[in-house]
């Protein structure tokens, strides 16, 4: 390789950091390395840029002083002469390499904080989903809990208590809407029945039992069942809890659990 000045020999320090060099240049450039504190840092300046290239998926920006010093020396070589454009075009080169691997790393980086924040937003808005969901399921029960109080609360409503028969503990409220001809049940402390098992209400018409429908209780003891035709006719004096089948029963099969009177 034939002898260079000491600028010629600073603008290998860019391929030298890369590793562009062949052999020969590579040694030729490391002893003239060893003499030169200014290209040593300027080495070791360009080896900084290809880690945050390597790297630059979770590196951060390159600092502020880097980045100007890198920016000035591009500066720089964009006003040499045509000639010496021609003359020095294998130590320009380099340059132009670090150049862009700076702005590929820029890049990576902003692409990594793009993905970043999108995948927050895109957390942060299953988040608020699950929140609107939640709301949602609380509105749609109040809504239902507000229809049931209505109906409660309409002119005629008459309120029957159907109490146990044995266990003073269970108590059923019985609605009975005369207008609509329809009736609710709201249990209390009412035991889960057994598996293969159902609670089923029972009107009493003219002393005989009136088969209706069947519900369970939640674990908690509650239980509320809406809408309930009341069987057509006159003569219907109480209702009636007893524990049938699974399906309901035509006849009651066991003892009565609950009995109330219901009003004419």
């Amino acid at each position: 390789m034939s002898e260079r000045n000491d600028s010629s020999m600073q603008e290998l320090a860019a391929a030298y950091a890369l590793g562009a060099l062949s052999p020969e240049e590579a040694r030729a450039f490391e002893a003239y390395l060893a003499t030169s504190p200014e290209t040593q840092r300027d080495v070791a300046e360009y080896r900084e840029v290809g880690a945050m290239l390597a790297t630059a998926a979770r590196a951060p920006l390159p600092s502020a002083d880097l980045k100007a010093r890198v920016l000035d020396r591009v500066a720089a070589d964009k006003v040499v002469s045509l000639g010496q454009a021609r003359r020095q075009r294998s130590a320009v080169a380099p340059i132009m390499w670090v150049a862009l691997a700076a702005s590929l790393a820029l890049a990576t980086w902003l692409g990594a904080g793009w993905y970043t924040a999108k995948g927050q937003l895109a957390t942060r808005r299953a988040a608020e989903d699950s929140v609107r969901t939640a709301l949602a399921a609380v509105q749609g029960r109040l809504t239902e809990r507000e229809k049931t109080l209505n109906w409660i609360l309409e002119p005629g409503v008459e309120l029957s208590v159907l109490n146990s028969t044995g266990n003073a503990e269970p108590r059923i409220q019985f609605f009975v809407n005369r207008a609509r001809q329809m009736a609710m049940v709201h249990a209390f402390n009412l035991g889960t029945a057994e598996a293969g098992k159902v609670y089923q209400l029972w009107f009493i018409q003219n002393g005989k039992p009136v088969p209706s429908v069947t519900f369970n209780s939640e674990s908690d003891g509650h239980a509320m069942v809406e809408n309930i035709a009341i069987p057509a006719g006159p003569g219907i004096t109480h209702a009636a809890v007893t524990l049938e089948p699974t399906g309901g029963s035509q006849a009651p099969t066991s003892a009565v659990l609950l009995l109330g009177e219901v009003k004419s």
